[in-house]
């Protein structure tokens, strides 16, 4: 008797840490509301994870790639509708992200280089396509700017 509580206490708890959210985890695939996670994949919901792949709906994220719907991700490579990057490289339709490099279709970016097809960024370098870009400078056909330098074919520009 007293063998088999023994066991079903073991596989109790192994059944348990299963189902578990992890923290501080190193390595896995498919997490779930992991806090720290490191060189994890497919994380879902997760906070503080560095060095990722894959995530989705995670928070403070760092040197990750292919994020999508983060919120205040650093140094992420590949973010696609994040909000609040930082200095992510090759973020696509992200809202509020700055000192981004080659972004393209984000919504209120500043100080980015390389962005294309982008609203209302600021303070950026090298734009390309944008809509109501202000503030940027190396500029190629963008509409509706203002107060940009060194543009080169832009329409209604107030510059």
């Amino acid at each position: 008797m007293y063998l088999k509580t023994h066991i079903f206490i073991l596989v109790s708890v192994f059944m348990v840490s299963l189902i578990t959210p992890s923290t501080g985890s190193d390595g896995n695939q498919n997490c779930i509301n992991c806090v720290g996670c490191t060189n994890c994949a497919n994380c879902i919901n997760c906070t503080n994870c560095h060095n990722c792949a894959n995530c989705n709906d995670c928070t403070n994220c760092k040197d990750c790639r292919n994020c999508d719907n983060c919120r205040d991700c650093q140094r992420c490579a590949d973010c696609t509708k994040c909000q609040g990057c930082d200095d992510t490289v090759g973020s696509k339709k992200c809202r509020d992200c700055s000192d981004c490099s080659n972004c393209r279709d984000c919504i209120n970016c500043s100080r980015c280089r390389n962005c294309e097809s982008c609203t209302d960024c600021q303070r950026c370098a090298n734009c390309a396509n944008c809509l109501r870009c202000s503030d940027c400078r190396d500029c190629t056909r963008c509409t509706d700017s203002q107060r940009c330098a060194d543009r080169t074919d832009c329409k209604n520009c107030q510059c």
